[in-house]
Parts: C-alpha cells; sequence; structure tokens
C-alpha cells in the first residue's frame, strides 16, 4: 500500500463542501483506495479548529469522527524528539511562513521517508516535497 501524508488543507477541502478544492480532493480519496493516509495529532487539531471557524461546531465533530474511525488514516503523536526537531527546523527558516505544525509535518515526513503530501498549501511544495492532488 502506498502511504502519504495529508496536510491540514486537504482535509478541510475533502471535508468542507464549500471549500474551493472540495471536488479535486473528493476524486483524488475515490481514485486512491489502496492508500494509507498519515496525519499527526497537530493535524488532527488544525483541522477540527478550521471546520469549526470556517463552517460550525457539529461539522468539525462529524468529520473528526469519521478520520478517527478511518482504518486508512494512521494517526501519529508529535513526540518530544520530533517537537524539538520541530522547534529547530522553525527557528532556521525566518525567511518562510512555515507554521509549527507545517515545520512538525516536514520533520515527521522527513523521518518516515515519506515524500508525498496531499496539500493545498504552498509551504508542502517550498519543503521539496511532491504534492499532490
Amino acid at each position: 500500500m502506498k502511504t502519504i501524508f495529508a496536510d491540514t488543507s486537504f482535509l478541510v477541502a475533502y471535508y468542507n463542501i464549500k471549500d474551493e478544492n472540495h471536488l479535486v480532493a473528493r476524486r483524488f480519496i475515490q481514485n486512491n483506495h489502496k492508500t494509507i493516509y498519515v496525519i499527526t495529532d497537530y493535524i488532527f487539531d488544525e483541522f477540527l479548529t478550521v471546520l469549526l471557524s470556517r463552517r460550525n461546531k457539529s461539522l468539525s465533530i462529524e468529520a473528526g469522527a469519521k478520520i478517527l474511525a478511518d482504518k486508512n488514516i494512521r494517526r501519529l503523536r508529535i513526540n518530544n524528539e520530533i517537537f524539538q526537531k520541530t522547534w529547530e527546523i522553525y527557528r532556521i527558516f525566518k525567511d518562510k511562513q512555515w507554521s509549527f505544525t507545517d515545520c512538525s509535518s516536514y520533520v515527521l515526513m522527513k523521518n518516515l521517508s515519506i515524500n508525498e503530501g496531499l496539500s493545498f498549501d504552498e509551504h508542502f511544495s517550498q519543503f521539496g516535497f511532491t504534492t499532490l492532488p
């Protein structure tokens, strides 16, 4: 099975029918059944918060429950080692507007040798990863 990292922007587009990238995200998932999607606890937190602020609490809860129940989504926790490396990346790249969550995704993807990320966020392409869809 193929493993791809899923960013907040992709998850929001997939679950928010009002998002401009909703149909692209839906089509990607429909065409990639044999894929494991990796997210972090930071991505999950950010995802729920974005849905809450852009839509409503009910959608945030419903989408969060679907992600937690999905056997093709692997949720990983940011441990202390990843946290420290994330802080280092965040401090080093002062010229980039990468959020702390973006930096944690970068570090985790490097550690797991995941080279593809699902994202509509330009920061992922700045990391040097293949950005899908």
